[in-house]
């Protein structure tokens, strides 16, 4: 038989082997846990980059397009000034050159149409210049309502 001592050292010993064999084995399924977890993680950074790299491209293809939009326009409305100014030049020297007007012998009625070509020349100057600021403000909002995210 085996004495106590022997016994002793037999049971601290498979104990001993027995607490490493499980630290062991946890410590690999923990490692394996941790593991799992960075790759988990990994996995959802690269998606979520990847979703954000698209959010970006849409973003700006929509500025993209809401800013060629506006430079459409743009150009329409330039060419309206255009077209405008020319139909107001050519009434302006109509006015200008009526024969009814400029061989009148009356001097209260030469000074009319001196008068009325003045004041039709500035309204027309100035409204001129409201529709273009008012072309440029309704293209700058439309450019913007396109280009915000939605």
């Amino acid at each position: 038989m085996l004495d106590l001592k022997t016994m002793a050292i037999a049971t601290a010993s498979t104990l001993i082997v027995g607490i490493a064999t499980g630290w062991t084995t946890n410590g690999w399924r923990l490692n394996g846990q941790i593991d799992r977890l960075k790759a988990d993680y990994s996995q959802a950074l690269a998606t979520a980059g990847q979703n954000a790299m698209n959010e970006a491209v849409r973003l700006q293809k929509q500025k993209d397009e809401a800013i060629n939009e506006a430079n459409k326009i743009a150009q329409r409305n330039a060419q309206a000034a255009v077209d405008a100014r020319t139909q107001l030049d050519r009434l302006r020297r109509q006015l200008a050159n009526a024969p009814s007007l400029s061989s009148a012998t009356c001097t209260s009625t030469r000074d009319y149409a001196a008068t009325l070509a003045t004041v039709f020349g500035e309204c027309a100057t100035r409204i001129g210049e409201m529709a273009k600021d008012a072309d440029g403000h309704a293209a700058d909002s439309r450019t913007l309502e396109k280009a915000w995210p939605k």
